[in-house]
């Protein structure tokens, strides 16, 4: 197939991860979002990078001309946004992902790689690690929201549009500030380094999550993405490897210069994900990969992000 791509929310981790891999792997990229980069130069000049309303059709459809794959990371809803109620993710998440299938259709572009989650979609799992093949039953209205999604890019494979779904851990790294509560490695390293508070809710230490190094995941994705889809594939996308909230603070704790202030408050909360750990069996035996980066180097190497972005402001 031809390499031209269109990665839709650019400007976010996992869209800026993404643009700039496909970029060093030989895919001709066109990275839009609704953020103006002037003066900022954080993709490539090989990458063409277009800024727009996703919801003006005009432009949508001028953006998906030519274009083979769409990579999509527009989000608009995470789980905190929707903790209470569906309706951000029915209004929101997927009234865009259909708004951008039927724009897909009418302008012949044949395939679709969406971020689904692996941290949500399958609840609770307290033992091994899920596989793709295993029933799904999210405990959240984000969750619920990610199972929709898959079913809408069900329906629009019988009508021609191909889909690889990537049930993604929690994926962290990130070399700008965190604005969001969203992403907590990146938002605690940002915290120890500003010497900000972090708040912890109720007996959430214990959770234990499945994290991938945004250099990992961008790598992983720009490997899939050579691989040419009739209908629909499922792949988990994580390290595989499950960590505690408090090994996380701890091994923060053990390479930022002062320890990170906490804060902690009770919640009762019982729809949290107490553990999720994902099977990546079928993923490495389709591409071949592996994560460089162990749960140690990655927040090392986050720190060190987070302290340039401190020199920076």
């Amino acid at each position: 197939m031809n390499k031209n791509a269109l990665v839709i929310g650019a400007t976010g981790l996992l869209g800026y991860g993404v643009a700039s891999a496909l970029n060093k792997t030989g895919w001709k990229v066109r990275a839009i979002s609704d953020k103006s980069l002037i003066d900022t130069h954080i993709f490539s000049d090989e990458i063409e990078y277009v800024c727009g309303d996703f919801y003006d059709e005009k432009f949508l459809k001028n953006v998906l001309f030519g274009i083979d794959k769409v990579f999509y990371f527009l989000s608009s809803t995470f789980p905190s946004t929707s903790a209470n109620s569906l309706e951000f993710e029915i209004s929101r998440t997927i009234r865009g992902l259909d708004y951008l299938l039927r724009m897909m259709k009418e302008m012949n572009v044949p395939e679709i790689v969406f971020p689904s989650s692996g941290g949500t979609i399958y609840g609770s799992v307290f033992s091994g690690g899920v596989k793709e093949t295993d029933k799904i039953q999210p405990i959240t209205p984000y969750g619920m929201g990610k199972k929709m999604c898959e079913e809408v890019l069900e329906f629009y494979s019988l009508q021609g549009i191909s889909s690889t779904i990537l049930r993604v851990g929690n994926v962290y790294g990130s070399p700008f500030a965190r604005t969001t509560t969203q992403g907590v490695i990146d938002v605690f390293a940002q915290k120890a380094v500003s010497g900000e508070e972090a708040t912890i809710w109720g007996d959430s230490l214990t959770n234990i999550r499945d994290y991938i190094f945004l250099d990992d995941f961008s790598c992983a994705v720009a490997k899939i993405a050579n691989y040419k889809v009739n209908g629909v594939e499922i792949y988990n996308l994580s390290s595989g490897i499950g960590t505690s909230l408090k090994e996380i603070i701890l091994c923060i704790n053990k390479y930022s210069e002062k320890p990170l202030k906490v804060k902690y408050i009770d919640n009762n909360s019982t729809s949290s994900i107490k553990r999720i750990v994902l099977d990546m069996e079928k993923f490495k035996n389709k591409t071949g990969w592996n994560p460089q980066f162990s749960i140690e180097d990655g927040i090392l190497e986050t720190i060190n992000r987070k302290k340039k972005i401190q020199l920076i402001i």
